[in-house]
């Protein structure tokens, strides 16, 4: 068994959290409460429209925080992300830049980001790494959601120049855990995949459609075990970092997980007319794990804490 990991220390920090509502952002919150070292805030849409330029510089001015965790965007899946192209790279842009901005103008000390790995180019060899950022374009199912990811960092980069402003660029794989939008069209693969063999145990479905072959790799990374990493980030990293297990599965191999963990016994179909997205991902994750952190949470144990939770939530599941 592996020794437990160490805690960083943020003592005295005052943290803004954007998108703290998410996936991964109630995990973040939850993992600062665990710490109980930094003052966190955690605005909503009432608090501030990160839109509306205004008003996040005015939520800013207000709080005075040290650190930023900027996890907020709008995300839409595979299918999502093509029928919303445009949509999806103006809100994710505008938001970015409104929030570094704000962050600029009230003095944070250092900016944490949330990335994603589809900003990575089908040029880049595997396993991807970080200085193979800018190596050709995203794939094209996602690439306005990426170009909006990487005129981020572009931001980030150019602040750090001119204005001293460090920062933590996490490149997230697939992310999923509690709190999660189980979307069963337009959602990421994990939560829509759980919301549909959890609804085909409840319905008795004879058949489950799943999109593709199987045969694409994947790196399916906990939310808790994500949150952890920009904790790490926070307290002593700085540039770009690759986070994900390192281990990337079969497509198959993630339905046949839930499959196993949902208990479904009807018929598995593969539709093969569906969008396979690029068909290999894996990622080298050296950099972030030399900060100490490493994930703690087997595939298995995920699903089964995600599927434990749709279960618990069903009445008020988001879609």
């Amino acid at each position: 068994m592996s020794s437990p990991l160490l805690t960083p220390d943020l003592s005295g920090e005052r943290i803004v959290v954007t998108g703290s509502g998410g996936v991964l952002g109630t995990a973040v919150k939850a993992r600062l409460s665990q710490l109980a070292q930094a003052e966190s805030f955690f605005p909503t849409r009432d608090d501030c429209d990160l839109l509306d330029r205004a008003q996040v510089e005015a939520y800013f001015e207000r709080v005075k925080p040290t650190m930023v965790f900027h996890l907020a965007g709008r995300v839409y899946g595979v299918q999502g992300n093509m029928d919303f192209c445009g949509l999806s790279y103006f809100e994710n842009a505008s938001m970015n830049i409104n929030v570094i901005e704000a962050a600029r103008l009230s003095g944070v000390r250092k900016f944490v980001a949330a990335g994603t790995t589809a900003i990575y180019s089908d040029l880049a060899t595997l396993p991807m790494k970080e200085d193979d950022f800018w190596l050709g374009a995203p794939h094209g199912s996602e690439a306005a959601y990426a170009h909006a990811k990487r005129g981020m960092l572009a931001q980030l980069e150019a602040y750090k120049v001119q204005y001293g402003m460090d920062f933590a660029y996490l490149i997230l794989t697939n992310l999923y855990g509690p709190n999660d939008r189980f979307d069963p069209v337009r959602g990421h693969v994990v939560p829509s995949l759980v919301h549909r063999f959890c609804q085909g145990v409840i319905n008795a479905t004879d058949r489950i459609d799943v999109w593709g072959d199987g045969s694409p790799t994947r790196d399916f990374l906990f939310s808790s075990d994500a949150a952890n990493a920009f904790v790490f980030a926070a307290a002593t990293g700085s540039g770009v970092y690759n986070v994900a297990t390192g281990d990337a599965v079969p497509i198959r191999t993630l339905v046949e997980t839930v499959e196993a963990v949902t208990g479904f016994k009807g018929e598995l179909h593969w539709d093969t007319t569906k969008p396979l997205g690029q068909l290999q991902r894996s990622y080298d994750v050296s950099r972030i794990k030399s900060l100490g952190w490493r994930p703690e949470t087997s595939l298995f144990e995920g699903i089964s804490q995600t599927v434990d939770w749709y279960r618990a939530n069903l009445a008020t599941i988001r879609v």
